[in-house]
């Protein structure tokens, strides 16, 4: 058996990955907590121009709390369908440690073998415009990319969602496709968008 046979049949991730608190220059990574979806009533997650768009598994609130609970617990990523959510903290500029959280991003692997992963995200509409969601989703193609060894990322939202289609294409996504109606939210269909970033295109020289 060759070692590139060996390869593709292991998948091509470099898997497990565990997780841990990422630091960009005005933000901090760290996973997602029950007391963080618990204080959502209080926070972006329970406003309604946000949560109209929320198609990403992950940010699925209204499931069964036990399915809940474990997508919040899990540490490391393993196999297809696992993903690791993180709270995005806006860091305090006077040097404590009081930091505000502005929204959370997701990594999901969605194929080993095809080195596939999913990246989502959800921020409060006050920080749009700021370059907030910008380095946080920055921060975690880095990891995709160098880290997990992913040959494509891609991101699928709500098409009629314009903020997080600026985001894409700020990142350099493609709009690779858009699948007409194909999801049914409180009696409308709605079309999602599909956009994806290879990692040819994450390391090309005019990529930032």
């Amino acid at each position: 058996m060759t070692s590139e046979t060996t390869a593709t049949r292991a998948g091509l991730l470099a898997l497990p990955f565990e997780t841990r608190e990422l630091a960009t220059e005005h933000l901090r990574l760290r996973p997602l907590t029950r007391a963080d979806l618990e204080h959502r009533s209080e926070n972006y997650q329970k406003r309604s121009d946000v949560v109209r768009y929320l198609r990403w598994e992950a940010h699925d609130h209204e499931e069964p709390a036990e399915n809940l609970e474990k997508r919040i617990a899990l540490e490391r990523l393993t196999r297809n369908g696992d993903g690791l959510i993180f709270a995005v903290e806006l860091c305090a500029t006077d040097g404590s440690t009081d930091h505000r959280v502005i929204g959370d991003i997701s990594l999901s692997v969605k194929s080993d073998r095809d080195a596939q992963v999913e990246i989502g995200w959800v921020f409060h509409p006050a920080v749009h415009g700021r370059g907030f969601a910008t380095e946080a989703a920055k921060a975690l193609l880095a990891v995709a990319f160098d880290e997990l060894g992913a040959h494509r990322v891609y991101a699928e939202l709500d098409a009629a969602n314009e903020a997080s289609a600026r985001l894409c294409d700020i990142l350099g996504m493609t709009r690779e496709a858009t699948l007409r109606e194909r999801d049914h939210v409180d009696g409308d269909w709605h079309d999602v968008a599909i956009f994806g970033l290879l990692e040819r295109e994450f390391r090309a020289p005019n990529a930032e």
